[in-house]
């Protein structure tokens, strides 16, 4: 697991730890700096409960801020919108 100091908005700090993925891809080939957030049914293989499929900036879509969406999920948010209106 990686650690990582950060900054609180009250000027305090934490440590935030978590597996670091140095060389992780989106599926387009680009350096992947995102998890998707999409939730998953309960038994899923990760253990936060979501997609956590690698995106790169270009291919994310953000539903809503610090929330991002895999190709594929974007794609199930948007029919999902459209089933609700």
């Amino acid at each position: 697991m990686a650690c990582e100091r950060v900054t609180l908005p009250n000027g305090a700090s934490a440590i935030v730890c978590g597996p670091r993925r140095p060389h992780q891809r989106c599926r387009c080939g680009r350096r992947a700096t995102l998890l998707c957030d999409w939730k998953m049914v309960e038994g899923t293989v990760h253990s936060s409960g979501t997609c956590s499929e690698p995106i790169c900036d270009r291919c994310t879509a953000s539903p809503a801020p610090n929330k991002d969406l895999c190709p594929a999920h974007a794609e199930a948010f948007t029919e999902w919108k459209a089933q609700r209106a």
